[in-house]
C-alpha cells in the first residue's frame, strides 16, 4: 500500500487531486492510502503523532505555512519521502529544485502530467522498499535506506542505528539478533556480540579493528574476525 498525503488550501481542488491520484494508481493495481489536509500545519501535526507517508503532494502558496517550508519540515521528519509540488506558481520551480523536490506539476496540466509523476514516484518507492529497513513504533515510522546504515550497537534491550550523514542516532526496542534477521543476508555481519557493521562501509580490517568510512574504527572480537574477513572478501568479490 502506498501512503500518500495531499495538502492544498482549496477544498475543491484538494478533492479533485485526491480523485485523480486514486484513479491513476488503482488503474495500475496500486492500492493507495490517502490522507488530505487543507493546512500544512495539520499535516505536520500528523507527522508529530507518528503518521508516515511515502509520497506528499502539496501546493506551494498556502496560508500560514507555505509548501516550501512544509517540504523542509517533511524532509526532516521523513528523509526518504518523495514530494510533488502541484501548483500554479511557476516562479517557484527553481527553489523547488533546490529543495530536492521530486517533481513539479502545474495545476493547469494535471491531467497530462500528474499520472506520469505518480507512476514514476511509485516505481522509486517500490525500489526503496526492497532496499530499506522499516522502523515502526508508537512514536516513529520511517524507511531508512540500507546504504545509509553504518553500524548498529546494542544498548540494553534496544538497538541503536548509526547512520551516514546524520548526527543523531535512531533507537528501536529490538535486540540486535532480531534486527539482524530482518536485514539482507550477506550485507551485514556481527563483529562483536554487541555490534553489527554494514559491509558496504567497511574499508579495512586491521589487527582486531574494523575500519569504516567516515574515520570510524570499531573493535572486533577475535572469535568474530574469521567470519568477518570471509564475508567481507565475498562481499567485495561480488562487486568487482
Amino acid at each position: 500500500m502506498l501512503q500518500i498525503a495531499i495538502c492544498d488550501d482549496e477544498p475543491l481542488l484538494l478533492a479533485h487531486i485526491e480523485n485523480q491520484v486514486r484513479r491513476c494508481l488503482e488503474k495500475q493495481h496500486i492500492l493507495p492510502d490517502i490522507r488530505s489536509y487543507q493546512n500544512g500545519g495539520h499535516l505536520l501535526y500528523a507527522l508529530e503523532d507518528g503518521a508516515f507517508f511515502d509520497l506528499v503532494l502539496a501546493d506551494i502558496e498556502m496560508p500560514d505555512l507555505s509548501g516550501m517550508e512544509l517540504a523542509k519540515q517533511i524532509h526532516k521528519k521523513l528523509p526518504a519521502a518523495l514530494i510533488i509540488f502541484v501548483t500554479a506558481h511557476y516562479k517557484y520551480a527553481v527553489d523547488a529544485y533546490e529543495l530536492n523536490i521530486f517533481r513539479y506539476v502545474p495545476k493547469d496540466q494535471l491531467s497530462g502530467r500528474l499520472a506520469h509523476a505518480l507512476l514514476d514516484a511509485a516505481s522509486i518507492i517500490e525500489t526503496q522498499r526492497t532496499d530499506s529497513y522499516l522502523i515502526a513504533n508508537q512514536n516513529r515510522m520511517e524507511r531508512i535506506p540500507l546504504k545509509d546504515i553504518l553500524y548498529l550497537m546494542r544498548e540494553g534491550k534496544n538497538c541503536i542505528f548509526h547512520m551516514k550523514n546524520r548526527t543523531e542516532t535512531i533507537k528501536i526496542r529490538k535486540s540486535l539478533a532480531e534486527v539482524y534477521k530482518e536485514l539482507p543476508d550477506g550485507d551485514f555481519v556481527f563483529i562483536d556480540r554487541g555490534c553489527i557493521v554494514n559491509l558496504r562501509h567497511v574499508c579495512a580490517v586491521e589487527h582486531a579493528d574494523c575500519i569504516l568510512t567516515e574515520h570510524i574504527r570499531l573493535p572486533a572480537a577475535q572469535s568474530r574476525l574469521p567470519d568477518l574477513k570471509q564475508k567481507l572478501n565475498k562481499f567485495w568479490s561480488s562487486r568487482i
